[in-house]
């Protein structure tokens, strides 16, 4: 039977960014750099006049923030900090700390975009324009269990960026993303919100498929050995992969996350050719292993490692032999 038509009036064909919420941008930035070699990076001050029209909760606000951008593979990184006024950013921060904040989807016509989401019941959380001729509106997608931002990207930002590395030079982390390969939502229900994804933003077919013994054998949980239950929800978004991770039962930090958190962005994966000896660079520098195993038959293996600096888990996983 072929597979149905989204009947979503907003398709997302590709992850245009991850947003990630921090304090100091310049530091992250260098951070990514040394330790994932993740860069360069372009660095903006977000101000009048480069900042205007801007809106918060559906009224006019004001407010300064810096952000810094990186090209990983298909999709872009962007670290926001908030300096002064009111955003929704600063609410974050304040609240939930630095940590991995929303999805961006870029459009050529943000304005409609955001006009049919509004339309369908979906409150516009702040907006505003930037650049010569960007726009960018924050929408409150609470069935997808994170923030959607949709954005028209400047064909002219009107000011030179700061650059991280300031020359060009290669990075010298000992472990290097050239690309990620899945971004990861933490979800109560995956075959929900899968659905929910599908009707909304026309992202899908998804897969729910269970993620436990015997499929998933020699686990390891804050490292030690431990057992879990597991629900994951695939799909892939412009040849990147989007996982839905539910909590069964057992030790597992997706249930860790929920009862700390709440639903919403948890990790990052990328592919590596040993993930054991990636992961004993990584522990070696002082990252912690928080969740590792072995899948199927061949023991294709996954670690997931908690790198503070970066605010954000990056799983390793053993590319298939």
């Amino acid at each position: 039977m072929a597979q149905q038509e989204s009947p979503a009036k907003v398709k997302v064909t590709g992850f245009g960014q991850v947003g990630i919420v921090v304090k100091d941008v310049e530091t992250v930035a260098r951070s990514y750099w040394n330790i994932l070699g993740i860069g360069p990076w372009n660095i903006y001050s977000l101000e009048a006049p480069v900042l205007r029209d801007h809106m918060y909760h559906g009224k006019p606000a004001w407010a300064k923030a810096k952000i810094a951008q990186a090209q990983v593979g298909a999709v872009q990184l962007e670290l926001y900090q908030p300096v002064e006024g009111d955003s929704i950013c600063g609410d974050f921060l304040k609240k939930r700390g630095e940590w991995m904040h929303h999805i961006s989807m870029f459009v050529d016509d943000a304005d409609a975009t955001a006009a049919e989401l509004v339309k369908e019941g979906f409150p516009c959380l702040e907006s505003g324009r930037y650049g010569k001729d960007g726009a960018y509106y924050y929408i409150d997608t609470k069935p997808l269990r994170t923030i959607w931002k949709v954005v028209q990207r400047p064909t002219s930002m009107g000011v030179e960026p700061i650059r991280i590395p300031e020359t060009a030079q290669e990075s010298p982390a000992k472990v290097k993303v050239k690309e990620i390969g899945q971004v990861a939502l933490i979800v109560k229900d995956a075959q929900l919100v899968g659905e929910n994804y599908w009707l909304i933003l026309g992202i899908g077919p998804w897969q729910v498929i269970p993620f436990e013994p015997p499929m998933l054998h020699d686990r390891r949980y804050q490292g030690r050995p431990a057992w879990a239950r597991e629900k994951l929800g695939i799909a892939t978004v412009g040849g990147v992969g989007f996982e839905l991770c539910q909590y069964v039962d057992g030790d597992s930090i997706y249930q860790d996350f929920l009862n700390e958190y709440g639903e919403g962005l948890q990790h990052f994966n990328f592919y590596v050719d040993n993930q054991d000896e990636t992961a004993e660079i990584l522990t070696s520098q002082g990252f912690t292993s928080i969740r590792s195993g072995r899948r199927g038959p061949t023991g294709r293996s996954g670690n997931y490692i908690m790198i503070e600096p970066l605010h954000s888990i990056w799983e390793l996983v053993e590319r298939r032999r």
